[in-house]
């Protein structure tokens, strides 16, 4: 920084220079395995949220402007083809109505329904092969997870970080796909930046906004990038300029981590899957208040209280709406209701969080309303780089049962394994396309590195 703390370096620059690839780097089998496993993970998600109301909602305003066909497939159960931009918006969106997608914990977004889906359009209508998509996939991660933790703590208190810096992931994924220059991959990402949005407000009344903000980001940067490379500039220091993304966006912005360490160490394999249809922030309380319900003696109708204790953002975005919930949206960013299943039943389901099935709950009702949470000071001071939790539930015979963690299932210190992924997949999907199928479409996904042409993966 200078004298009066503007930011000197061009980090815009820097960061588009080497996701063009032009300086070279290395990726190896493990990130391109890593790549496809996200794939799977996404596409379980979008099939199943292509099936929920909110989905329909939207694919009829698609369906009304976008080409009746066209390259790039649209995940439903018709596995239905369209414009590169509407596919990117529709999956964009469809991937993230379940809660089901991945999460990077520094940068506290999800890269995998703003980034695949933008890639995926573009992979197919270009006929790359599985390797290109996979790094594109990996250099879009790595763009926009380093700028979600350049973005620092003060930007996630009012902006849905999937909704802003996920944009600049999906355009140089993109731009690296249409081999754009680091000139026109500068103005791409500076364009990407001027289009990133997204705000927290529907937390209040939980309305169905949040997948929005991953369709729009997904269609957003790829608009950025086809722009480019179409000779249409954008200002080339939108990350660090004084009226660029950070400035406008943060309080507390770091802008260093934008290209410290770049090439050292891949930002996805930092990425974690979710085995829960909930807002992340409540998984690491479910995680516990599972153990909890596995200690001997429990018994869910012989607690008397349930006290969650965990950090500000877990509190502040999941600490529900001071009711009980009523939707399946605001279910999902109820950790009292998702704890309160944990304990009432030894598992949480994605039934669980459907509308009729929240309402019948009797039995996790009554927890919920035992049920409160607090901030622990010392899982605030670990937060973001550990997403903890405590919980204690006291008995009606005085015994207190007491359960914490640092990391949730799906970690990559509690990771899933390739198997639970594909079971996850096939439970996602079942349903929306034929049982039989999905056995097969998941050893493709898994296997995408050797394909020639990723148009073969979802076939017509």
């Amino acid at each position: 920084m200078d004298k009066i703390g503007r930011i000197t370096m061009d980090y815009t620059k820097t960061l588009a220079r080497w996701a063009t690839g032009v300086d070279g780097f290395v990726i190896g089998d493990d990130v391109l395995a890593k790549s496809a496993e996200f794939v799977l993970d996404w596409a379980g998600a979008a099939l199943a949220g292509s099936v929920r109301p909110q989905a329909g909602m939207l694919y009829g305003i698609v369906r009304e402007n976008a080409p009746p066909i066209g390259p790039c497939t649209i995940l439903n159960g018709s596995l239905d083809r369209t414009s590169e931009l509407w596919a990117a918006f529709q999956n964009g969106f469809n991937g993230h109505i379940m809660e089901m997608d991945d999460v990077h914990r520094g940068a506290v977004f999800h890269p995998g329904t703003v980034v695949i889906p933008a890639t995926l359009a573009v992979g197919q209508k270009l006929g790359v092969d599985g390797r290109k998509f996979l790094t594109s996939i990996a250099v879009g991660y790595e763009v926009g997870i380093r700028v979600g933790t350049a973005a620092g703590a003060t930007h996630y208190t009012r902006w849905h970080t999937t909704g802003t810096c996920a944009t600049f992931g999906a355009c140089a994924a993109v731009g690296y796909l249409l081999g754009l220059t680091p000139e026109q991959m500068a103005w791409a990402l500076g364009n990407a930046g001027s289009q990133a949005a997204g705000l927290w407000q529907f937390l209040d009344d939980g309305a169905m906004t949040k997948p929005l903000h991953s369709g729009k980001a997904a269609m957003n940067g790829l608009l950025a990038a086809l722009a480019a490379k179409n000779g249409f500039t954008g200002p080339d220091n939108i990350l660090e300029g004084r009226k660029g993304f950070l400035a406008a966006t943060s309080l507390d912005a770091k802008p260093s981590a934008l290209t410290e360490g770049l090439g050292e160490r891949w930002q996805l394999m930092d990425v974690s899957i979710k085995p829960y249809a909930s807002c992340r922030h409540s998984h690491p309380q479910i995680d516990v208040a599972l153990e909890i319900s596995r200690k001997d003696g429990f018994r869910p109708e012989e607690v008397s209280a349930v006290k969650i204790r965990t950090y500000r953002t877990a509190k502040d975005v999941a600490g529900g709406f001071g009711r009980y919930p009523k939707a399946s949206h605001e279910a999902k960013f109820d950790s009292a209701y998702c704890v309160a299943t944990a304990l009432a039943r030894g598992k949480v389901h994605i039934e669980d969080f459907e509308a009729s099935n929240i309402e019948s709950a009797t039995d996790v009702k009554k927890l919920w309303e035992k049920t409160t949470i607090s901030i622990d000071e010392s899982l605030e001071a670990e937060y973001p780089a550990k997403w903890g939790a405590v919980i204690e539930a006291r008995m009606d015979d005085r015994r207190v049962l007491t359960a914490s963690t640092l990391y949730a299932k799906g970690d990559p210190e509690k990771p899933v394994t390739v198997n639970e992924l594909s079971e996850k997949f096939k439970d996602l999907a079942d349903g929306v396309l034929p049982t039989d199928e999905l056995d097969a479409l998941a050893d493709r996904i898994l296997g995408i590195a050797e394909t020639e042409d990723i148009d073969t993966i979802f076939p017509t």
